[in-house]
């Protein structure tokens, strides 16, 4: 198209009875709609044999759809249809793509009544990857193969498949059994194991991650810790944990207060703790950080992002 036209007309075009795809392999910067039709003529040939389309434009067909869907382009019956291929998909791209998108329709619904429809929804998709790829990791794989376990484990161990709980649950305390021994959980699966462990876990479980965060001295392994120990279910442990991201002596850096905040903040117990707790200490945190304005923003985003009603706006709005 030149810059001064505002629409094309393309000939030679297949039958209206056969499916086509626009912007192969994804070469340009751009969303394509489709008419129902078209749409429903992709997921009809997803369904039958997904391997037809190349796997960059499943992963195109799936993000495009999801992200107008989302703008109010687009039916939500399309975008989540174009889904229900995926319990045959192995391939790590489309996947990616699926999950990024599917993770805001997670968000919006984790604190609704609808919550466990879209969780065995999600389940129904995510089983037969889970399976396929093994709760047993394995560095020599190839690294689209160890993305896509690393994708499956944190997705099933979050919509508490029993099988990956258990998992995570049975090497973390392998852990706490021989603390010195770094090596029992892979690197690939520390964020999943030490998350969902916790999370499982009460105070005894939330003390050991603690107590390792404070006597690691690599700043990967801290900033996982850190992450994790805000996925506990105990409000109480919550509370506390934010006070003390908040407080210097504390044995938390000023400079990864931010990561404690937003690990508690995507816990959907810790969901509004994080949202009240902001509001109710904006100007204790102003001051905590002074001149450091620059972690405000990052702050802000994580305790709103999950906010979707009417009155989390009004909260919102408050004082603009």
């Amino acid at each position: 198209m030149k810059d001064s036209e505002t629409k094309i007309t393309v000939s030679s075009l297949p039958r209206k009875d056969q499916w086509v795809i626009f912007n192969i392999h994804e070469t340009g910067y751009y969303k394509v709609n489709y008419d129902d039709d078209n749409w429903n003529l992709l997921i009809q040939q997803l369904n039958n044999d997904h391997q037809v389309i190349h796997v960059i434009n499943r992963a195109q067909i799936i993000d495009d759809a999801m992200d107008l869907a989302q703008a109010g382009q687009l039916s939500y019956n399309i975008a989540m249809g174009l889904n229900t291929y995926l319990k045959n998909e192995e391939e790590y791209v489309p996947w990616e793509s699926a999950l990024s998108n599917l993770n805001y329709i997670k968000r919006m619904f984790t604190r609704s009544g609808n919550y466990g429809a879209i969780k065995n929804y999600l389940l129904t998709l995510l089983t037969p990857l889970y399976e396929s790829v093994g709760f047993q990791d394995n560095m020599n794989d190839p690294h689209l193969e160890q993305f896509k376990r690393v994708k499956a484990l944190t997705w099933a161990c979050n919509l508490e498949y029993q099988d990956c709980v258990n998992n995570s649950v049975s090497l973390y305390q392998k852990w706490m059994h021989n603390p010195s021994d770094r090596s029992i959980v892979s690197p690939n699966l520390k964020s999943t194991v030490y998350c969902t462990a916790i999370a499982a876990g009460g105070e005894k479980e939330w003390n050991f991650g603690w107590n390792q965060y404070l006597a690691s001295n690599v700043g990967s392994e801290k900033s996982l810790l850190l992450s994790a120990l805000g996925c506990t279910k105990k409000v109480w442990i919550l509370s506390r944990y934010l006070d003390m991201a908040f407080t210097d002596g504390s044995g938390i850096r000023k400079q990864d207060a931010g990561t404690a905040f937003e690990g508690v903040a995507r816990n959907s117990v810790g969901h509004y703790l994080a949202w009240n707790y902001i509001r109710e200490n904006w100007e204790k945190i102003i001051d905590y950080y002074g001149s450091g304005l620059f972690t405000i923003p990052r702050l802000v985003k994580s305790a709103t992002e999950s906010l979707n009603t009417d009155l989390e706006l009004k909260e919102a709005s408050v004082g603009r």
